[in-house]
């Protein structure tokens, strides 16, 4: 595909943050007098954004209760971020290339712009993306078309050179309706069959697959 502009999620798709993200998780579920809960189950309610991933962890929880959970989530979460976070194999070489190359790269997560920030300085990865959206940035968030738009208006490139790379169902929807070509990851936290069911343009198993596949 001939793209100007590639346009990522966050987590599962150029971060491992499942570790961390579980750890606060856990603390949250233990204030709120559960047990905790193990990495395979957490990382299913990634991706919707902290209030999701707590309803899906404490479905019958009321809508205070989650409010307060989430307020400590968070308060967890931030002093955590990248304790045990990394950088999938071959994301740092590889977004190195396309910025050689001129790509223009932006970030569109659910995750809050403040602990989006956060993370990108501490990984030192902030300086290769020319926007970057995260949960609460606009009005609406992920699944909405809004936020991928905003970048692609705001960064001055057609919806025909525009790709957008995620690890899920999310993503696909999103750029689907955004109405650009999408990559899946398989990597990531869900794995392929979510990919093919939401469908994906194409799907890879390695991040370095994409200087392949965008020229």
């Amino acid at each position: 595909m001939d793209s100007e502009l590639i346009i990522f999620d966050l987590d599962g798709t150029l971060i491992d943050s499942s570790d961390d993200i579980a750890w606060a998780a856990n603390m949250t579920l233990v204030y709120m007098g559960y047990n905790e809960m193990d990495l395979d189950a957490i990382k299913e309610g990634i991706g919707w954004g902290v209030k999701t991933l707590l309803q899906k962890l404490m479905p019958q929880e009321g809508p205070e209760r989650i409010d307060d959970a989430r307020v400590k989530f968070l308060e967890y979460y931030w002093d955590h971020l990248t304790v045990n976070t990394i950088l999938y194999p071959g994301v740092r070489e590889t977004i190195d290339y396309f910025k050689d190359h001129d790509k223009k790269m932006a970030i569109v997560t659910n995750k809050p712009i403040k602990f989006t920030e956060k993370i990108l300085n501490e990984l030192a990865l902030k300086d290769f993306f020319l926007m970057v959206l995260g949960g609460d940035s606009l009005m609406n968030r992920k699944p909405d078309p809004e936020p991928v738009e905003k970048v692609i208006s705001t960064l001055g490139v057609t919806k025909g050179k525009t790709v957008f790379v995620g690890d899920s169902k999310i993503d696909g929807e999103t750029g689907k309706r955004a109405g650009i070509f999408t990559i899946g990851v398989e990597y990531g936290f869900r794995g392929r069959k979510e990919l093919e069911e939401a469908g994906f343009d194409v799907i890879i198993s390695e991040f370095p697959e994409l200087t392949r596949i965008l020229k």
